[in-house]
């Protein structure tokens, strides 16, 4: 169970509204960051696409305007000429339509999930392979007459160094956008009376059979046989325990507005709602701080889908 300075805060946050407001979300996003090194979702179709045309876009206008590593042949006088304007927009064409192939191609073949680590690692990976590719392309334009090892290396290295730029500003982009929508989910839902932390009474069939705990720190719940399975979080763990009831009951008693039924085992508790995936008529809910995705039943696909619709994730 959650410690005792837990109900603390808890006590304190309910005396008063608007103190209670800020403390929420202090306090939310104080359990997010403990929780894990979360990241923003790196797989979404416009993530990749921005990656590609942004990298494409400054790559050509930095080397154009700046004209480093001996483009303009080591003449700062010499004038843009439409040959270089065309040899520029095409090296630009190129790094696009290899982020394209990375992202959308190579990176579901080599990394399934997405974590921290995996990004950074697939990040210099595909810098890499960007780079190769314009090397590539430079030499086959040029009849390969700078087709050496040396010279491949000198061309990761100052390539990749202007690729350094437009990849660090996507992902701070993506990253403060995904930091905005939580501070403003957690507003919206203060402003629907549910507070994040409201002590949510548990109770089973057993008179001593009963627990509290902050509505934030309630994953979700999962049916075992005669037994409902608690999920919640004590110290950043997933933690589990045991309560003598059915699914069915337990939704009876519970009454704040985040929790969801996703089928005849599941209850969800929507403040960890981290993203959901329709694919093969098929609907699968991604729980933050849960490494498996839960599948949604076919009877209660279309009420949970319309209430995403109405209020995506």
């Amino acid at each position: 169970m959650p410690h005792l300075d837990h109900y603390c805060i808890v006590i304190f946050i309910n005396s008063s509204s608007r103190l209670g407001l800020g403390i929420d979300i202090l306090y939310y996003f104080y359990v997010k960051l403990r929780v894990k090194l979360g990241i923003f979702d790196a797989t979404s179709k416009k993530y990749k696409i921005t990656l590609a045309a942004l990298s494409s876009i400054f790559a050509f206008l930095f080397l154009l305007f700046f004209q480093p590593f001996g483009i303009n042949n080591y003449r700062p006088d010499e004038k843009i000429g439409i040959i270089l304007l065309l040899a520029l927009f095409a090296m630009a064409a190129v790094i696009f339509l290899i982020i394209i192939i990375c992202e959308f191609v190579i990176r579901p073949l080599l990394f399934k999930t997405n974590t921290p680590f995996k990004l950074l690692a697939w990040l210099v990976i595909e810098i890499i392979v960007t780079c190769t590719g314009t090397f590539l392309v430079y030499n086959i334009l040029g009849e390969f007459h700078d087709f050496i090892f040396s010279s491949y290396l000198k061309h990761i290295l100052e390539l990749g160094t202007v690729l350094v730029f437009p990849f660090a500003a996507t992902l701070f982009y993506f990253k403060h956008t995904s930091v905005v929508k939580e501070y403003v989910d957690v507003l919206s839902m203060s402003k629907d009376s549910v507070s994040m932390q409201e002590i949510i009474p548990i109770s089973g069939d057993y008179k001593n059979d009963q627990i509290a705990l902050p509505l934030n720190a309630i994953v979700f719940f999962e049916s075992e046989d005669n037994y409902v399975c608690l999920n919640y979080l004590e110290d950043v763990q997933l933690k589990k325990h045991l309560i003598r009831s059915t699914l069915s009951n337990l939704e009876q008693k519970l009454t704040a507005d985040a929790f969801l039924r996703c089928s005849r085992s599941v209850i969800i508790n929507l403040v960890h709602l981290e993203s959901y995936k329709f694919h093969k008529k098929k609907l699968t809910l991604k729980l933050k701080s849960v490494p498996e995705p839960i599948l949604v039943s076919k009877s209660h696909q279309a009420k949970i889908l319309s209430f995403l619709e109405s209020k995506p994730v």
